[in-house]
């Protein structure tokens, strides 16, 4: 006797198939709202960004209050700081690829702009933290 799996079999495993791909499709579907149920609703409203040069936080700016400042990095280098509406970002840098600029503005709790050559970070820290 002959196994015939053709006939019998085969829309069966062109089924699974399916059904595989429909279980791939919805647990992406859920990775991704978990994601961003984490990312925007879990992310408390921050406070102020901690400024920092050569590892010594040198100022913390609220960002509920709109400001400029200039920040004297290591070796002689330079970043302007300009909070404004609830964000901070820097606008003005003396590094030669300007990362830090590129990077934008940042407001959620943890967010990071980091300046290598000058030896700048600024944080998102969120009140009572």
């Amino acid at each position: 006797m002959k196994n015939d799996n053709s006939t019998h079999g085969g829309s069966s495993g062109t089924l699974w198939k399916k059904k595989d791909l429909l279980l791939l499709a919805a647990a992406l579907i859920a990775a991704c709202l978990l994601f961003f149920l984490y990312r925007f609703l879990s992310a408390a409203p921050a406070a102020y960004g901690e400024v920092s040069v050569n590892g010594e936080v040198v100022a913390e700016l609220d960002l509920n209050q709109d400001t400029s400042l200039t920040v004297s990095g290591w070796n002689g280098g330079s970043n302007t700081i300009v909070v404004q509406n609830g964000a901070i970002s820097v606008t003005e840098a003396t590094c030669p690829d300007h990362v830090c600029i590129h990077t934008g503005e940042i407001s959620r709790t943890g967010e990071t702009i980091v300046c290598l050559p000058n030896r700048l970070i600024i944080t998102i820290i969120q009140d009572g933290g």
